[in-house]
């Protein structure tokens, strides 16, 4: 491929990746304040748990099903908030040994296996949502079918953010800076 061509796939690769920047971006935000809303309803749900068991001596129902609810939503929602930049937990010494040029191809490989994986759990995951066999709470009398959603719509948006990630590596790739996957796998590093 040609410099000029090489230029012109990065540039729509370029005009992709900001469109999708631009998707990323609010549902970013709005995941961050989703995780915000629930470690502040969580640990609410369970200092009041604790002072009504501790100082009144009475224990609160609900806390406990509401806390677990959260948690699981948490978890997923958060790992969201961690694929914008890739800041999953990896252990980068084989991919560091390699050639900058040959470290972009272990890097989009790793994350084309990623977003298959993910593509699996939103699959599955919606099926399993749709099915009619889930419980329902105790105390709460919600489905849990609510908590079990949180795998299919938090695989998506990591689906959607990992996409985001994958372009903007491609267009650094069709510029020819490695300098780019250099930078992967390092702590403090986008």
């Amino acid at each position: 491929m040609t410099r000029a061509n090489e230029e012109r796939v990065a540039n729509t690769l370029d005009r992709v990746a900001n469109t999708l920047d631009r998707i990323v971006e609010h549902a970013d935000r709005l995941a961050r304040a989703f995780v915000v809303f629930l470690v502040v309803a969580v640990t609410t749900t369970m200092l009041a748990q604790v002072f009504f068991r501790k100082v009144l001596n009475s224990s609160l129902q609900w806390s406990e099903e509401l806390s677990l609810f959260g948690l699981v939503w948490l978890v997923l929602i958060g790992a969201v908030v961690l694929m914008r930049n890739w800041e999953h937990i990896n252990i980068p010494t084989f991919i560091r040994l390699l050639p900058a040029k040959r470290r972009a191809w272990f890097v989009g490989l790793s994350k084309v296996a990623t977003i298959i994986f993910l593509a699996i759990l939103v699959w599955y995951g919606f099926d399993v949502f749709f099915q009619n066999f889930h419980g329902t709470s105790p105390t709460l009398g919600i489905s849990t079918k609510w908590a079990k959603l949180s795998i299919p719509v938090g695989s998506l948006l990591m689906v959607i953010f990992a996409i985001n990630t994958m372009l903007r590596d491609a267009v650094e790739y069709h510029r020819k800076n490695y300098d780019h996957f250099d930078k992967q796998g390092k702590p403090g590093t986008d």
